[in-house]
């Protein structure tokens, strides 16, 4: 009788005990911070904002205005920079598809990371949206891409 009491008791504990372990597992794996929007040109600066893939200007607006550019001169983009001091950037498929007439999304679809040429130091505007006292510079360089739910993501190690 003893054998079975202990049995129950050393038995209810380990599963107590699983139960604690799997409460304890963060339920966002999602990076935490404040997201901004503003709009990128993705051409290269030396070619003067032209022509070229690469990232040559960034606007930064009080108002979310993502998707009413008539000129579809601007891409629409959000942005953060995470605790691991990374840039995060988010551009949705059909913002690319409307940018430039789709002139950007072969440089990310099917992509597992893009090249950018030149480096480019972002608007004082935007990284103070960002929560940066100091300029933000993207240097040249191959940074990775990933693709989920019509939502391309580059991570820039600043």
């Amino acid at each position: 009788m003893k054998k079975l009491i202990l049995f129950s008791l050393v038995s209810l504990m380990l599963f107590a005990g699983a139960i604690v372990s799997k409460a304890s597992v963060p339920a966002c794996t999602a990076p935490c911070g404040v997201w901004i929007k503003f709009e990128l040109c993705f051409h290269r600066p030396k070619l003067l904002c032209k022509s070229g893939f690469g990232i040559c200007m960034d606007v930064t607006a009080g108002i979310d205005n993502s998707g009413s550019s008539a000129d579809k001169a601007m891409c629409p983009v959000k942005a953060m920079i995470n605790d691991r001091n990374q840039l995060i950037l988010e551009v949705t498929a059909e913002a690319l598809a409307n940018y430039e007439y789709g002139a950007a999304l072969p440089n990310f679809k099917d992509k597992t990371a893009i090249t950018l040429e030149e480096p480019y130091t972002l608007s004082p505007g935007t990284c103070k949206a960002l929560g940066s006292l100091s300029p933000i510079t993207i240097k040249a360089g191959t940074y990775p891409v990933s693709f989920a739910n019509g939502i391309y993501t580059v991570v820039f190690q600043l």
